[in-house]
């Protein structure tokens, strides 16, 4: 069994490829400044619990605006996210043109770290497979 399934609710399934040593979180539909910050949150539980320092961010599915949560994110959640071991982050852009635009924008608002867009889940998984 390559991947294991760690957490499921309505906007967020984590789970861990334990061949790659990968953590993923595959957000579902549409995002809310508290469902981004409680997601990260569990995001970086499980990363911590598996000692796994690849995140597979992959917001394909997630639909509409998430601004508010993309600036929490790239100040707050990502510098405590490499604090704790946090090196690579490959974030898959979702279909919905403003989900895309609020990736890009916290992937260009992050400061310090490893952070790359994808627009595929294969091509970011490739990536961090490789690094």
């Amino acid at each position: 069994m390559k991947h294991r399934k760690l957490h499921t609710n309505h906007y967020l399934e984590i789970e861990y490829n334990l061949i790659d040593d990968i953590i993923t979180g595959n957000w579902i539909g549409p995002q809310t400044e508290s469902s981004i910050k409680a997601g990260y949150e569990d995001l970086s539980f499980f990363m911590q619990q598996q000692v796994c320092h690849k995140l597979l961010d992959n917001h394909l599915e997630v639909k509409g605006i998430w601004v508010d949560g993309a600036g929490w994110m790239a100040y707050d959640w990502h510098p405590r996210a490499e604090k704790n071991g946090l090196i690579y982050h490959a974030c898959v852009y979702s279909r919905d043109t403003f989900s895309r635009l609020s990736t890009h924008q916290a992937i260009h608002m992050v400061e310090k770290g490893i952070i790359e867009g994808f627009d595929t889940r294969e091509a970011a998984e490739n990536w961090l497979k490789a690094v």
